[in-house]
């Protein structure tokens, strides 16, 4: 008897089903955010139509189109884009699908050990069509980056239990290792894409984007990127900022603000915890709607 149920429990581990992801039809899923954008409405209305006109144009040319993202990605000269998710299946099969089966990249970097890493690759190779990384699944990601760039490397630079017993020094030892594993697969002139939680890509003292950063010539800094990635259901004052902006009448699909600080100066004042949380730890915003 105990024979058969470990075999079971390691069937159910090693073959694990997916998820089942019902499509979202509501449009407010995070009510307690939308007194922001009622405010803010109630804001805009009463702006003289010369004001109005301005902030719909500024947000209209600020607030750009995925494929025309992902063209001028393609077409710039970056070195390492810190991709921030949540670990959800609508966000690795919107990855999927969107940016990585179009984007040119050289190095996918992940957040897994690389023993966790060679576990998965073998998997992909013997053809299995699921499998989750932090409860979503992984496999399409990597069947998809692999066709789109052939050749293409992957490493898994998550802390392993070796550098986290041996480093009990620092505030957050976790993301400097990181940043130090990331460094020790860099090659200089080649596209590097990091996809991690979305806090580890923020621009702040101890996570691992600041870290990379911190460590860098000026002109390497130029080419590197933190972006967030959200689904406009996933975060309750983004929900809040695009219903406002389709109330507005600013008709967008899915859809990248590639300059976080380009924005009109009344959209920080009238959504602060959208500016707090996102707008001002990353420098770019992706966007996929339902």
């Amino acid at each position: 008897m105990l024979f058969f149920l470990s075999a079971y429990e390691w069937v159910l581990e090693e073959y694990p089903r997916r998820p089942a992801e019902p499509p979202n039809a509501k449009r407010v899923v995070h009510p307690l955010y939308h007194q922001t954008r009622i405010k803010a409405l109630q804001l805009f209305s009463r702006l003289p139509s010369l004001e109005k006109t301005a902030v719909k144009e500024r947000l209209k040319s600020k607030l750009i189109p995925i494929k025309q993202w992902r063209t001028h990605l393609n077409q710039t000269d970056f070195q390492i884009l810190c991709m921030g998710e949540l670990h959800k299946e609508s966000t690795r099969r919107f990855l999927a699908e969107e940016l990585f089966a179009i984007l040119g990249i050289d190095v996918l970097l992940l957040e897994a050990t690389p023993g966790e890493l060679k576990r998965l690759v073998k998997r992909l190779e013997a053809g299995r069509d699921y499998f989750p990384l932090l409860d979503a699944d992984i496999m399409r990601v990597l069947r998809t980056v692999q066709a789109r760039n052939p050749g293409i490397r992957i490493y898994g630079i998550e802390q392993t239990d070796k550098q986290a017993t041996y480093d009990h020094d620092h505030s957050n030892p976790r993301d400097q290792c990181i940043a130090q594993n990331f460094w020790k697969t860099f090659e200089p002139g080649l596209r590097h894409i990091i996809l991690f939680g979305a806090l580890h890509c923020t621009n702040e003292p101890n996570w691992l984007f600041h870290n990379l950063c911190s460590r860098v010539s000026p002109d390497l800094k130029k080419k590197m990127l933190n972006v967030r990635v959200l689904g406009e259901h996933q975060n309750g004052p983004l929900e809040a900022f695009v219903d406002f902006i389709d109330e507005i009448g600013i008709e967008n699909k899915d859809f990248v603000i590639p300059d976080t600080r380009s924005l009109p100066e009344c959209i920080y004042q009238w959504f602060p915890i959208l500016k707090r949380q996102t707008l001002d730890k990353y420098r770019s915003l992706v966007v996929f709607r339902s």
